[in-house]
């Protein structure tokens, strides 16, 4: 029986040695976990062991991230022997110290880590490092006794640093025992391979290799009837091989992850995890996912109906993907309707996200009415979410509102931050609003406004035409944002301070709608509400514009109608939002504020 090659006991000191750790490993480790740098190791891991056919431990690499938010260590690990052995100066002993240090402290190298190191070994410097070449092969063989196949880039290297010893003779001894022993292994030559296929007909295929072209084949039966170029371009590049494909349904298990569609993910993928291949049903998920994103609906159903002819039983993940889909479109939302009620009657509970889906697709394509009747069918059900009529009404104008506030502005950019509040929602800009509110002594009102809406959770309408007015301010678009208040309005929706200083503001900085910011300066006062010392400045600033004093003498004019409603401006407060202004500017609007 082959057996593992021993070191040297003259080499003991120098095994000692590598017990050590590199004397910068805390910097080097710091580097490797950056966010850029942890996002560049797993991105590089994961598609290392996907070409090498590690599937199975590229997604459980991805479904660690997802559950703890944390980068298993195997990764960090591997990236600082990755940076040791790319560094100037030969520092491969460093490298293996580190690998070392990760298998005594509990950390199991995965396939990818193995190639990093034995590559490194069998590369180095054998008058500095002559034992460098005997651990490569020692864990060449490692990797074949935990069941991992190396590649031939890993199998290459080994022989041609086997290959660089002195005496000739004993290294083609060396390296005919060391393929001797791979090959009893289980590892299949790749130069022995090609002479066995050059000599006798081709052998029967392995089961693995049978198995990964019944995938291809589904795959191509799923994708015959696309007409679609650009779908047809997509899945051809997906479509190419095995590897191309598994790549694409490691990139759909972490986009379902990422979506809070943890377990499902799991119960879609879960053959893969026990053997290795893609299940049917996971072919058929990903066509119908690339054809939703292409907006080609007529086809993801048909994919779904051609999965169930091949008498696949579709998963809760492959059920709430179709249904979320179908109901982006007014052709088909009749058809996630009944599948959502399908997918209740089986028992398999729906995603909150699809509920979400297809009461907004009823709210933006049908009538509340028609919401309210499929809200009646599925409550015997027990699955809804806590959620009384008057709620669910309110939720239901909310994404109507939604999709009108979408569907009225041809601004592209809005459009986006529009579809990015309503798939994301805005915490960081409701948390901007509410202590800008809070800061202005507004507590009441900011906690109004933002007071918890339970689930399903939908932002309240006027933070919404609030985000969407400011977005249009900071672009310079300010017809836009008068005419979103407006709209807002027309709605219903009574405007809160914030939105007021927004627009204002605004308003103040284009002399073309300075008319519209003192108006709604004193509506916002006629209203009970206190302008904050920004936005009433950004007005007097406007009388201040240009060197006149009529317009000046105006500007104390509207002062006066503003004193009469109580108002009492803060020259302090002033002087410090016209910091940086030009000190003639600075001049008029304190002239304004300070007449007597």
């Amino acid at each position: 029986m082959a057996e593992t090659t021993k070191l040297n006991l003259a080499d003991s000191a120098a095994a000692d040695d590598l017990e050590k750790p590199p004397e910068d490993l805390r910097k080097v480790l710091a580097k490797m976990r950056t966010q850029e740098a942890l996002i560049s190791s797993t991105t590089k891991m994961v598609e290392g062991l996907l070409r090498d056919g590690f599937m199975n431990v590229a997604l459980e690499i991805g479904a660690k991230i997802q559950d703890t938010n944390e980068v298993p260590q195997v990764v960090t690990d591997t990236a600082v022997i990755e940076y040791y052995v790319n560094a100037a100066g030969d520092r491969t002993k460093d490298a293996l110290r580190v690998f070392k240090h990760m298998s005594a402290s509990g950390v199991e190298p995965n396939a990818y880590t193995y190639a990093i190191i034995i590559k490194a070994l069998a590369a180095a410097d054998l008058k500095k490092n002559p034992n460098f070449v005997v651990y490569a092969k020692n864990y060449f063989v490692e990797m074949l006794d935990r069941g991992m196949q190396p590649n031939e880039e890993t199998y290459e290297a080994v022989l041609e640093g086997i290959g660089r010893g002195e005496n000739k003779a004993e290294a083609e001894e060396e390296r005919r025992e060391f393929v001797e022993n791979v090959k009893e292994k289980g590892f299949v030559l790749v130069l022995q391979k090609e002479a066995e296929e050059m000599a006798k007909p081709p052998p029967l295929k392995s089961e693995m290799e049978m198995l990964k072209e019944h995938v291809m084949m589904v795959f191509e039966d799923a994708t015959k009837d696309c007409e679609d170029e650009n779908v047809q371009a997509r899945f051809r590049q997906i479509g190419q091989d095995y590897e191309s494909l598994s790549k694409c349904a490691f990139d759909l298990f972490n986009a379902l992850v990422r979506r809070g569609l943890n377990e499902e993910a799991r119960e879609l993928f879960k053959p893969l995890l026990e053997t290795a291949i893609l299940p049917d049903e996971a072919i058929f998920t990903i066509v119908i996912h690339i054809y939703g994103a292409g907006k080609i609906m007529g086809h993801a159903l048909k994919a779904y109906r051609h999965m169930l002819s091949y008498g696949i039983t579709p998963s809760s993940c492959t059920y709430n993907l179709l249904i979320a889909t179908l109901s982006l479109d007014p052709n088909f939302l009749r058809h996630a309707k009944e599948l959502f009620l399908e997918m209740l009657d089986k028992g398999i509970k729906p995603f909150c996200g699809t509920f979400m889906a297809v009461f907004n697709g009823i709210a933006r394509l049908e009538s509340l009415e028609k919401g309210k009747e499929l809200l009646e069918q599925i409550k015997p059900k027990g699955v809804l979410p806590e959620l009384d009529e008057g709620r669910f009404t309110e939720v239901m104008k909310a994404m109507k509102l939604y999709d009108d506030l979408e569907k009225k502005t041809t601004d592209k950019d809005v459009q986006e931050v529009i579809r990015n509040i309503y798939l994301n929602g805005m915490e960081e800009e409701s948390r901007d609003m509410f202590t800008a509110m809070v800061e202005d002594g507004n507590v009441d009102e900011a906690m109004r406004t933002f007071q918890s809406t339970g689930q399903p959770r939908i932002n309240p309408m006027i933070i919404v035409h609030t985000a969407v007015i400011e977005v249009y301010i900071n672009g310079g678009k300010t017809e836009g944002a008068l005419q979103t208040f407006m709209d807002m309005l027309a709605a219903g929706l009574a405007p809160i301070s914030y939105t007021y200083s927004v627009l204002i503001k605004g308003l103040a900085a284009d002399p073309n709608f300075f008319g519209d910011a003192k108006k709604y300066l004193i509506e916002m006062m006629d209203k009970g509400m206190h302008p904050n010392a920004a936005t009433y400045t950004a007005v007097f600033e406007g009388f201040a514009r240009e060197d006149d004093k009529a317009t000046e003498e105006e500007g104390k004019k509207f002062l006066e109608v503003m004193m009469a409603k109580g108002f009492v401006p803060d020259s302090v407060a002033v002087r410090k939002v016209l910091t940086g202004r030009p000190t003639s500017v600075i001049s008029r609007v304190m002239n304004i504020i300070l007449f007597e």
